[in-house]
């Protein structure tokens, strides 16, 4: 067991994740402008990127590294060591929004746990949110899934699994992958309501609403885009075709425990709503008597 209080015992150093604009440089918090001001290394995605924003509040860094993900595992740790020997604040960003949601900053939070050095974060900007809130569906029991396989069989495959869940599905797509993956959710997932959320802060904003089919029409997207999909529909079931496959299960000599897997799984229904049926309909014998 760990116990993590970062504002505590700060010789032992300290490493913010900050959070970062999506697009609209102006959407940063005062404390972000501080922390990044008066910290001791800025550890980031892309120097280049985040030099950007550092000019537009005039910040200049006393020392500026890259942490991207190919070297995130064994320059944070190098890193944060750094950080709990001298006693320093590090603060790292990602290129856009929150760090570690589908960004660099993942890993180094395990190496800071690791090596009991204290992290903390600065809250801000995510484009997933702040998509789903736009998108006009439901935000009350939503899923992120970040960006999907590139390859069109990876991808039928992982959306095929995740078809029957009821709610509201969220993913990061590029622009010049978005029209095929729009194509793909429509044939795997069926026409379902769907929102396409571009260039979010930005000047260019754009909410784009309809089926995934109408989406997909669309044959030219421009800028990061973020896809909010509606949950699938409850399944009604009748309670009378259910009883008729239990108990042709039942008769083939299916378990009743395999019948409930079967069913659940063919009709999203829970295992043991279709295992108490079972058990119920299952012919007595001298043994279950």
């Amino acid at each position: 067991m760990r116990r993590s209080k970062p504002y505590e015992g700060k010789a032992k150093g300290l490493v913010y994740l900050v959070s970062t604009p999506i697009g609209n440089l102006q959407d940063i918090t005062y404390r972000a402008v501080d922390i990044l001001s008066e910290c001791d290394i800025i550890a980031c995605e892309d120097t280049r990127n985040t030099a950007l924003l550092l000019k537009r509040y005039d910040i200049h860094p006393k020392k500026l590294v890259s942490l991207y993900s190919q070297i995130e595992d064994k320059e944070g740790e190098r890193l944060v060591r750094e950080v709990k020997e001298k006693g320093l604040v590090l603060a790292f960003c990602s290129d856009a929004g929150m760090p570690g949601i589908s960004d660099p900053g993942g890993i180094l939070v395990h190496k800071c746990h690791e090596l009991d050095v204290p992290v903390t974060i600065l809250p801000g900007p995510n484009a997933a949110l702040s998509a789903l809130v736009l998108s006009g569906l439901d935000s009350a029991d939503f899923s992120f899934f970040g960006f999907l396989p590139p390859k069109k069989a990876a991808m039928t495959s992982f959306l095929k699994a995740i078809q029957d869940r009821k709610e509201t599905l969220i993913f990061y797509e590029s622009p010049k992958r978005i029209a095929d993956t729009l194509k793909t959710m429509a044939s795997v997932l069926g026409d379902r309501k769907a929102s396409v959320l571009r260039e979010l802060t930005k000047i260019h904003e754009e909410i784009l609403q309809g089926t995934l089919a109408e989406l997909a029409a669309i044959e030219e997207f421009k800028g990061e885009c973020v896809i909010v999909v509606s949950g699938a529909k409850e399944k009604h079931v009748d309670e009378k075709e259910l009883k008729r496959e239990i108990l042709s299960l039942l008769k083939e000599g299916t378990a009743v425990k395999e019948v409930s897997r079967i069913l659940s799984e063919r009709h999203s229904l829970k295992k043991g709503d279709v295992y108490s049926l079972a058990l119920k309909l299952r012919p007595k014998t001298k043994d279950n008597a």
